[in-house]
């Protein structure tokens, strides 16, 4: 199991304290040391839908200008990684937003 996100967000370091607690072999893949590129993102995008993938809540949402939000793409989540809500975790090969 990998899930992705950033080490020091909330839910991400809940989701690999549940994995441990569970006995479950989880490993981080941290956006921001071990980077995102397009194939990833549009893997994830295979089995989650964009609009379910884009944290709104976000910071990184808000900073957004309306024609970035208007054209949101996975170009974007690659450029802004921390749009993706958090943890996205690959298991059992797919992809799903939490735990």
């Amino acid at each position: 199991m990998i899930i992705y996100g950033i080490k020091n967000c909330d839910k991400v370091r809940a989701a690999l304290k549940r994995c441990a607690s569970e006995g479950m072999d989880a490993q981080l893949h941290d956006f921001r040391v071990d980077g995102i590129d397009l194939p990833l993102v549009e893997r994830m995008l295979a089995d989650i839908a964009l609009e379910q993938l884009v944290n709104k809540r976000s910071t990184s949402w808000r900073q957004l200008d309306q024609a970035a939000r208007e054209t949101l793409s996975a170009s974007t989540l690659v450029a802004h990684p921390t749009l993706i809500k958090r943890p996205v975790v690959y298991a059992d090969g797919h992809f799903k937003t939490g735990l």
